[in-house]
């Protein structure tokens, strides 16, 4: 009796509760278009997107419902002001030991992790066939780029297995393949079994003839704002290398700078200083290209692999049901 110390006793006491306490977060993984707010709402629970909360079945806890595609389609905004004002909430909601449930991608392991600090979290990651993810991305109001769902997806499902390690018990894949693709997830893995350049043909001859289809909904054609910058950008793009059939892919941005080069100095950029510009538009197009073929051979080598298909093993509804319960109750 005499080895009793009140105080360590009391603080443990009080350790124990801050941890049973602390707010709880989902963390919703998975590329784009792959059906993630889908399977929540068909499996998990009840979300309203509009009124932005979350409330899972059999439980009485409520979760903020966190995304930045909110930021973009209700309020109009670019992507980059969306991320701006995200972030801005979702520290907010954190301040206010909210429990989140946060609609993300998961393809930086370091940034997913290194959130919510004070949190007990769980991870739900939502897996589908790339051409699903693909297809379905073109049925969305907010429509990414060819190039971004092949990167989201390669670059998320690289993770899985860093993912499982981290969360543990905490962690769920759900594999959601959505019926009615079996034609063109068969046409999609035949262009895989022949490399990287079979699939990018298969991709490119998807595209070609279905532009709009595949048009991003960040695509906006670019005006001057005044007639002014226009002349003096076209009489100054004369001076430089620039070739229109080349070059057509960075058009849009070497005007952008152009524009923003005037306003900022109130006069046109010289000849030298818009070739500049040219050339890094240049480059960041080249290294993009290269991205591209990089995420189409991470495609390749993932769907030919037999131990990333034991990765996706989907996990029964009796054991996603089962975890996800568990979690909550704790």
């Amino acid at each position: 009796m005499n080895d009793f110390d009140l105080r360590k006793y009391l603080a443990e006491g009080i350790l124990l509760k801050e941890a049973k306490d602390n707010p709880k977060a989902i963390i919703l993984a998975g590329g784009a278009g792959v059906g993630k707010s889908y399977i929540i709402k068909n499996l998990l629970g009840d979300l309203d997107e509009e009124a932005e909360v979350f409330f899972p079945k059999g439980s009485p806890l409520k979760f903020k419902y966190l995304n930045v595609d909110n930021f973009v389609e209700k309020k109009g905004l670019s992507l980059g002001a969306a991320q701006g004002e995200f972030r801005g909430e979702f520290q907010d909601v954190q301040n206010k030991r909210e429990n989140i449930l946060w609609d993300t991608t998961g393809v930086n392991v370091k940034n997913t992790t290194s959130q919510l600090s004070g949190y007990d979290r769980f991870m739900v990651m939502v897996y589908t066939h790339p051409i699903i993810s693909i297809l379905q991305n073109t049925k969305r109001g907010r429509k990414l780029p060819l190039e971004a769902v092949i990167k989201t997806w390669e670059k998320a499902y690289s993770n899985i297995e860093e993912y499982k390690n981290l969360f543990g018990e905490n962690f769920i894949l759900i594999n959601n393949l959505v019926p009615g693709y079996e034609k063109e997830i068969e046409e999609f893995n035949k262009a895989v079994s022949g490399g990287k350049e079979s699939l990018k043909q298969y991709l490119t001859d998807l595209v070609s003839g279905n532009e709009e289809q595949f048009k991003s909904s960040f695509s906006k054609k670019f005006e001057f704002e005044t007639k002014e910058i226009e002349q003096a950008f076209n009489n100054t793009l004369t001076k430089t290398s620039f070739d229109e059939v080349k070059d057509a892919g960075i058009l849009k941005d070497v005007k952008k700078t152009f524009q923003k080069d005037y306003q900022k100095n109130n006069e046109p950029p010289t000849p030298q200083l818009l070739e500049k510009r040219i050339q890094s538009k240049r480059n960041t197009e080249e290294k993009n290209k290269q991205n591209y073929n990089d995420d189409l051979e991470g495609i390749v080598v993932k769907l030919t692999s037999p131990a990333f298909n034991q990765l996706i093993d989907p996990y029964s509804n009796s054991e996603i049901k089962s975890k996800f319960k568990k979690f909550l109750d704790s």
